[in-house]
């Protein structure tokens, strides 16, 4: 119902695999964005509204549920997005 993915097994990597992906998708129109002189303060703002809200939504329902592994890939995402300025 919340668009979270928990196998029978509750674990939620599926999940995280899928947010992941698709944040990777808006990474590369942020890409685009930049290209086109957009000013690093409205592009962390982009980054913000589309990126950050889609990885943490209800993520209090299934962030109980990952792993150290599944946690470790969101915390690389994010590493990633501060060294490209997008994130702090």
């Amino acid at each position: 119902m919340l668009g979270v993915t928990i196998t029978e097994k509750l674990s939620v990597t599926e999940h995280v695999d899928d947010v992941i992906m698709a944040q990777m998708v808006h990474m590369y129109a942020i890409s685009v964005l930049r290209s086109h002189v957009m000013c690093a303060p409205l592009l962390q703002q982009v980054f913000q509204s589309v990126v950050i809200s889609k990885l943490t939504y209800a993520a209090p329902a299934w962030w109980g549920f990952s792993t150290s592994a599944d946690r470790q890939r969101v915390e690389t995402f994010l590493r990633r997005a501060a060294r490209s300025g997008l994130w702090e």
